[in-house]
């Protein structure tokens, strides 16, 4: 199982890149982070497909919150992490809001921008395809 010095290197990888205690790291900064991390939290490159698997809530500025990731890194250790497509609103992670800071509004999730972002891919490719007619 995890250790107490686990969850004390997830927190001094963190510090590194929020020295000013946020507790909010960019979601662009994701990937590189858990690949930095050490076993058993670390999830090397190609990391991407699984971290949107994860379902993680993105916040408001494009903000992922410290304790969201423990929790979905946890979850991929453990092999509780659900990732069926048949997971309701009511039991997305994006539902708990419990010991997050003031500034905590999530307003979509890992899962939710991948699909937003292939949706895009294939309206531009669609457009110009009828441009070029």
């Amino acid at each position: 199982g995890l250790t107490d010095d686990d969850y004390d290197m997830y927190y001094e990888k963190w510090q590194r890149l929020d020295p000013s205690g946020s507790q909010f790291i960019r979601y662009d900064q994701l990937s590189n982070f858990v690949d930095g991390l050490e076993p058993p939290l670390r999830i090397p490159k190609p990391n991407h497909l699984l971290l949107v698997a994860m379902d993680l809530p993105i916040c408001e500025n494009d903000r992922m919150h410290c304790v969201d990731i423990l929790d979905g890194l946890t979850k991929h250790f453990l092999g509780t992490l659900d990732s069926s497509p048949t997971t309701t609103e009511s039991d997305a992670p994006i539902d708990i809001k419990k010991d997050r800071p003031k500034d905590y509004h999530p307003i979509t999730t890992t899962l939710q921008r991948q699909r937003e972002n292939h949706l895009s891919r294939i309206g531009l490719k669609g457009f110009q395809y009828n441009v070029q007619l």
